[in-house]
Parts: C-alpha cells; structure tokens; sequence
C-alpha cells in the first residue's frame, strides 16, 4: 500500500459502507485498497476484493477466514483490521491509513537505513511478528513492500495470505505463496508453513534494510530458489551487533532458527544501548518496545499528507465540473501511465505482444505458462519487490572472449539472470516458443521452460523441467529424456548461432541445457560451444 493518493477512475466507487472514497492507494493480486474518510474526517485504507474473486465461493470463504484471522491480531508495529463487511458483493476491510513510505520505497530512494533507526526497525518488526504468531497466525509475506516507514515506526501490514496454525488456510492448498527470495528453505522443500518461515523472512528483511541487497539476490526464480536452500547470504555491511541475529533467522533448518520473542527481546536490548538514543524526560529508557522505538525513530521521509477533498454533495453544478476536471486529469495521466508501464515492461524483460504459450505471465521475461495452468499458478515474483535487471553495458569485445574449457556449472547458472536487453529478450521468447511443444509432447515432464544469461560466464542458460514420474522412478528412467535433451540442445545451440550471425556483440557463446529435478537440485545435462557454423550438430 503507497501513502501517496492517486485519483479515482471511472467506475470506482464513490462510497464503501460508511466510508467515502477520495483516492486510490494501490492495487494488488487481491483487490484495490483505496483512500477513504469516516463520518468525522478520519483518514482509513479500504481493501476492496476484485469483483472476479468476489464470485468465487471458495475465495470469499478463505477472505472471511483471512478477516477473522486478522481481528485476532493486535500488537506493537502492526496495522490492525479496524472494519469489514465479508458478505458484502464486493467484500471488503478496512485499516487506519499509514503515512510514509515503504521499506523498499525508502531504500531505493534513499539507501540503506543505519544507527538506531535500523535497530528500531529489527526491533518493532520482530516485535509485530511475535505478536502475530502468539495468536497462532504466520504472516507468509513478510517483505520490504510490506513495511511502512510511518512517522512513529515501523509498521507491519498486509495479512492478506495470513494462515492459522491451526491448519486452516486462507490460502488454496498446494499454491505456494510468497515472493521468491522472501520464502524460507523449507517452504521451497516440503511446502511447510510455520513461524520460523516468517523468521527466515524477518532475516532477509533486515538484511535488504541494512545493505540495500537482496541477501540472495535476484534473477530468474528457480534460481533465486537454489540459492536460498543451497548457498549463503550476502550480509556484507550488516552491522556486527545485528550480523549474528541475522545469520541465525536465516538458517537453513527451521529449528536453528530463534523465535520471534527471542529476537525482540534481543533487538530491545541492542536499540536500548545505541549511543543516539532520545531519551524520555525523566531521562529513563522507555521499556515497551513500541515506546523504545518511537523514541529512537528519527526517520525523515517525504509523505503525502494532502488527501483531496470528497465532492460537496449541495451543488450538482459543482458536482458535475469536479467529474469534468477528473476526467480531464485522468486521460491526461492515462497517456503518461501507459509510457510509464511500457517503459517498465520493457526494463523487466517483458515483450510488448504476449506468446500464445503464455496468459498474465510476462511474454520474455520468466518463463511460460505450463498447459493446465490456472490463475493461481501464474503467481510468481512480484515485478516491483524485485530489483530491475541491469542492461548489459560492459558486453565483451569481441563479443565472445571465452578460452578455457571449463565445464558450464551449477554456480553460473545460479548468478545468471532474466533477459534484459532487446535481443536477449528475443531469444529468450524464441526459446520458449520453440521449446514448449517439445514439451508437451512428454508424458511425464512439465512444459515450463526459464532462460536466463550470465554475462560474466558469456553462457545462455535454458532451464526445463521438473518431470513428474511414477513412485519410485526419476528422470534417468525415462528412455524418452535423451531425444528431449537433443531436440532442446538443438534449439537453444541455433537460437544463439543465429544471434551471433544477426549481432556482432551478441557474446553468448555458450548455449547451456539445465534439468531442474528439483529447486535444489538443477543438472548440466547439455551445452555448446556456438561460435562456429557447425557447433549445432547434436
């Protein structure tokens, strides 16, 4: 949820129950939140579920849950469920509205947060957490985009795939949700949800607020997958008093990791000390934590405190120039809007015209849809909690510079990353369109294919799989993997031959196949060296 109010859009509603709209704040996967007023003036944040999902009797039950969930929750550094109405048509919440920016806002304006500041923030976040899970809920989607840096602290928000420990998920069974690189190790594994998932998050959290990096960076999802179960984070620059705590909640096994309690206590006590501190008139330390943290947050961050007015109700003439006037601002931003999500698009990775293979998915930038794929498999890394690849500025001259004969490994496909200039884009969309009927074709193996490149390593790296077999069987027993590995080896060998004949600073001259058994577990089964005219003979 931004702080910064946008206008109304036609067909929008005017009022909410007993709230009148006077903006939008945002919208997500789930529904529209939108600013409102109370009867006396008071600023609320309304969550409006989109009218498809309102339908669906199966999502209005998991919202009703998610609501009650909610209401159960109430603590330091979170943004309570204040109204709702779940049998509404378009079933909505409501939460007081929180000014100032987020967490990811912040950092990528700003840089990382340092000094007390940052220890406020482990402390109030571990603090919300602790209370969120003593009622017997795990958050699921702790990340920057969900932490405001508000005037008073640090707040928590969004419940929205809240799950019980009591087993009773808001969420659909067997969707995995989460942003990929805030999703902990056993998640990934086993689909297991608990608090020390939220933990592991909390861990990451800190560590993005401290360094401004993704702990295990970013790139194509499977990747960012293997890292988080197979190798270490980055937290260079994490300040030793909170380096230790952090490496602790990112822990690969869920049970070396600390509560959340322990680590807001812990966190109390590091804030407590800090030099910096403010203290309270009586010249003692605060001893709740939300007081320790109000007195030691000293952030200044630009919010948006001018809401607009609501229309006067007494004057149709009034009424209906106000209506004209927002028209106006609206086509006018409407063009802007538009340049803006296509220049977005385009620095994602993203194709303007999407593959027949693909539904919401971006045309080149992830991969494609597989056949039997609903909405709810689509979900992947949200776009804006990920960092924007970077074009590639610094491609070798001549573009393939590679002489030694080192095997491609798992390590370089790891650090490779989506598509990010045009003619990687296209080659990845040629790819995948090439790849997905060879696919299909296959009794047991998912059409899902991912290319991503590494411009350090000069490798193309063209990811398929995992298959589904029988009990007791696995990829070497099916007799069909060879000719599947030729056929894609083919493809992916062309596909960049053709680049280097097209573009002189093409410098991918490595084209690499990789069997993904498992998000832990990806193997080199093929690669060319594709600098030559016959290098495509497989």
């Amino acid at each position: 949820m931004s702080s910064r109010v946008q206008p109304v859009r036609q067909g929008d509603p005017r009022q909410i129950g007993p709230y009148r709209v006077v903006g939008r704040l945002g919208s997500g996967g789930m529904g529209t939140v939108y600013a409102a007023l109370t009867s006396t003036g008071e600023r609320v944040a309304v969550k409006v579920v989109h009218p498809a999902q309102a339908a669906d009797d199966e999502f209005r039950a998991r919202f009703r849950r998610e609501v009650q969930l909610s209401q159960r929750v109430t603590g330091p550094c979170l943004v309570p469920v204040r109204d709702a109405d779940t049998e509404a048509v378009a079933p909505w919440l409501v939460t007081p509205f929180v000014p100032g920016p987020t967490l990811e806002g912040y950092v990528t304006a700003n840089g990382p947060l340092a000094g007390a500041v940052l220890y406020a923030l482990a402390a109030g976040t571990a603090a919300a957490l602790s209370a969120v899970h003593a009622q017997g809920v795990v958050h699921r989607d702790v990340k920057p985009p969900n932490v405001i840096l508000a005037p008073s602290g640090p707040q928590v928000l969004d419940f929205g795939i809240a799950h019980a420990l009591d087993g009773t998920s808001v969420t659909r069974t067997g969707v995995m949700t989460g942003t990929p690189g805030w999703i902990s190790p056993e998640h990934y594994r086993t689909g297991a949800v608990g608090p020390q998932g939220d933990v592991f998050a909390w861990g990451a959290l800190l560590a993005y607020a401290a360094t401004g990096r993704l702990p295990f960076g970013a790139g194509a999802p499977d990747a960012v997958a293997f890292r988080v179960m197979q190798a270490e984070p980055d937290l260079d620059g994490v300040p030793a008093g909170l380096r230790h705590l952090i490496e602790q909640a990112l822990a690969k096994q869920p049970t070396d990791r600390p509560d959340a309690a322990e680590l807001a206590d812990t966190c109390a006590e590091l804030l407590a000390v800090q030099k910096t501190a403010v203290l309270t008139p009586t010249n003692q330390q605060p001893t709740l934590i939300a007081d320790l943290v109000s007195a030691h947050w000293d952030l200044t961050a630009e919010t948006d405190s001018a809401w607009p007015a609501p229309p006067p109700r007494s004057s149709r003439t009034r009424l209906f120039l106000a209506v004209g006037i927002a028209a106006a601002v609206l086509g006018s931003l409407a063009g802007a809007l538009a340049a803006t999500s296509k220049s977005s698009d385009t620095a994602r990775g993203q194709t303007p015209t999407p593959s027949r293979h693909t539904s919401s998915a971006p045309a080149a930038a992830q991969q494609s849809v597989p056949r039997t794929a609903g909405p709810a498999a689509t979900s992947g890394p949200a776009p804006a909690t990920s960092p924007t690849p970077k074009p590639l500025a610094d491609a070798p001259s001549p573009a393939y510079t590679r002489s030694d004969n080192a095997q491609p490994n798992v390590d370089e496909w790891a650090k490779a990353r989506l598509p990010a200039t045009p003619a990687e884009q296209t080659a990845a969309q040629n790819l995948i369109t090439d790849a997905t009927p060879l696919l299909q074709d296959q009794q047991y193996m998912d059409d899902t294919v991912t290319v991503t490149f590494n411009p350090a390593a000069q490798s193309m790296f063209v990811t398929f799989g995992p298959g589904i077999y029988p009990e007791g069987q696995d990829y070497r027993d099916d007799t069909a993997l060879t000719d599947l590995v030729r056929g894609l080896m083919f493809g992916s060998c062309s596909e960049a031959q053709q680049n280097f004949t097209n573009d002189t600073n093409w410098p991918y001259g490595r084209a690499v196949l990789v069997y993904r058994e498992s998000m832990a577990n990806p193997i080199i089964t093929d690669y060319r060296e594709v600098t030559h005219l016959d290098s495509c003979r497989v």
